[in-house]
């Protein structure tokens, strides 16, 4: 039975606390062995709990504090979700945000087993909040 609206949401709960949290064991455990995760789209997919792990470390080593906020409610149907968020980050002396539309799919368990990111570093934008 695919995962219901409430495990989706959860899961999507956890992934922006993680995120925002540095929680890198939290946010790999979110995802299926097999997951993938394009971001943003068009890069290079990371593949597995290994791709995963080392895109994680790759962000990170860019910028060690990100925030992930929701902008809006998730969409869910059929398994999937899509959800509109804005990472704001430091990068030297400046805060930078972005808007990203995520598209994610799950498993039966409510696990992630992919996820496409909708975003341009090009948008990035001086955050004012």
């Amino acid at each position: 039975m695919a995962a219901t609206a409430e495990q989706i949401n959860a899961t999507i709960d956890a992934y922006v606390a993680a995120f925002s949290a540095g929680d890198r064991g939290g946010y790999l455990a979110l995802w299926a062995p097999d997951a993938t995760v394009e971001d943003p789209v068009g890069s290079d997919v990371a593949v597995g709990a290994d791709g995963i792990a080392a895109f994680w470390d790759g962000v990170r080593a860019l910028a060690s504090d990100i925030e992930l906020q929701r902008t809006g409610d998730a969409r869910v149907a059929a398994g999937e979700a899509a959800l509109p968020l804005r990472a704001i980050t430091a990068i030297g002396d400046m805060t930078l945000s972005v808007d990203i539309i995520d598209v994610m799919a799950f498993d039966d368990e409510g696990r992630i087993t992919s996820l496409r990111a909708f975003w341009d570093p090009a948008n990035m934008a001086p955050y004012e909040g």
